[in-house]
């Protein structure tokens, strides 16, 4: 039974999730803020929080003692070397660290995991049947590599995915195993599709993919329609053992959303192309994967508001997540308005430097309709929850 008890609050959130998603919450603001469990939390991460695989747990929210007993329990490899897949006991001991403390925050954060994690992007070509290595992090999800499985397009045809596949069917059963262990107090949500062009760069590698725009566009929309038929049917898989509660579902980026279903995806592979590109080989394979699944909620990893304008304008979208770009010089928050420009009322998942977000707090110049996801140090228990009472009241 999935559900979640951990949150202290989570009846509150909820609310505030039905109304930040149904649009009625245009003068105020959703937070994820960072907290320390008995004082020195996770080491600090070496790259900022939107560039971490699981953008929705903030950077210290691991209590010390319980990473402690994990790595007694799972002492594993050293830092970078080659591991074996994590067993579902591992997996969820280490997502499990620190939960059960953090739900006294009363912060917008909900104990949703990423089960799925330790099999990364490069989970696309395992399920395809291309070897696949993983590399140990400590205290993290492993890391995943894959070979390129189409060195040209005389292979396409034989490219078949399979439920049945031996991945497949072992991430599927990390999933299900979480959902056995649940008990109420916890959920879990679908990985990011990998779709259209972040598909095809999976199978040709980046470069070959990008050239195959001018040298093979029939080719790479053959293998796109590949992909939007294997994310249709590896997302419904991991629905169905995902699961919801409180009428909504567990969706990334959202964790919880009131949507009988929701799809997460993103538009990495576009970030260098010109919006023409986006439009003529991507747009329409999203807005069809979007459509089956009724809900769309979009990662985008950049500040480019003429990419933003064209992905908005995707059906379905209900959720707008960006920032991350550690080459960008203006702050994420400065980003906010003109972002909101580009993609109209949709509601934004923002990164913020948790000094800049108190600041701005205070002086009420937070930008509403947003959610902010704070980095930083970690706060205690009592100090977020102070904080949480201003972000609560706060009307732009």
């Amino acid at each position: 039974m999935t559900g979640l008890g951990w949150k202290r609050n989570a009846a509150e959130v909820l609310e505030r999730r039905r109304r930040f998603f149904g649009r009625r919450m245009l003068d105020g603001i959703l937070a994820t803020l960072p907290v320390s469990l008995e004082g020195a939390g996770r080491p600090a991460p070496q790259e900022p929080l939107a560039l971490r695989e699981n953008p929705g747990l903030p950077a210290d929210a691991g209590a010390e003692s319980e990473w402690r007993a994990f790595e007694q329990k799972w002492p594993g490899p050293a830092e970078n070397a080659e591991r074996p897949f994590p067993s579902n006991a591992e997996v969820l001991d280490r997502l499990s660290v620190g939960e059960q403390a953090r739900g006294r925050v009363e912060d917008d954060h909900l104990p949703v995991f990423y089960s799925i994690l330790d099999a990364g992007e490069c989970m696309v070509g395992a399920m395809f049947g291309s070897p696949v290595r993983f590399i140990h992090r400590r205290r993290g999800a492993a890391f995943s590599k894959a070979d390129a499985l189409l060195a040209d397009y005389g292979g396409l045809s034989s490219l078949r995915f399979s439920l049945d596949n031996p991945w497949a069917k072992r991430f599927l059963d990390i999933q299900e195993h979480v959902r056995k262990h649940a008990a109420g107090r916890f959920g879990q949500h679908p990985c990011i599709a990998i779709d259209a062009l972040n598909f095809a760069v999976e199978f040709r590698e980046a470069t070959a993919a990008y050239l195959d725009i001018y040298e093979h566009p029939d080719e790479l929309r053959q293998l796109m329609e590949l992909g939007l038929d294997f994310n249709t049917r590896f997302q419904e898989a991991q629905m169905e053992r995902c699961g919801g509660t409180e009428g909504g579902s567990y969706a990334m980026i959202g964790e919880w959303v009131p949507f009988s279903k929701a799809v997460a995806m993103g538009v990495d592979a576009y970030l260098i192309c010109s919006t023409q590109t986006y439009a003529e080989f991507g747009f329409e394979y999203q807005k069809r994967l979007i459509g089956h699944f009724g809900h769309g909620l979009m990662h985008f990893h950049c500040h480019r508001t003429d990419l933003a304008a064209e992905v908005a304008r995707l059906p379905g979208l209900e959720l707008f997540q960006f920032g991350g770009d550690t080459r960008d010089p203006v702050p994420t928050a400065d980003r906010v308005p003109e972002m909101r420009r580009a993609v109209g009322d949709i509601p934004l998942q923002v990164f913020v430097d948790l000094k800049v977000f108190v600041e701005r707090l205070a002086r009420r110049r937070l930008e509403p309709n947003v959610w902010y996801i704070a980095d930083g140090p970690g706060l205690a228990v009592d100090e977020a929850n102070r904080l949480m009472d201003k972000v609560r009241a706060y009307r732009a």
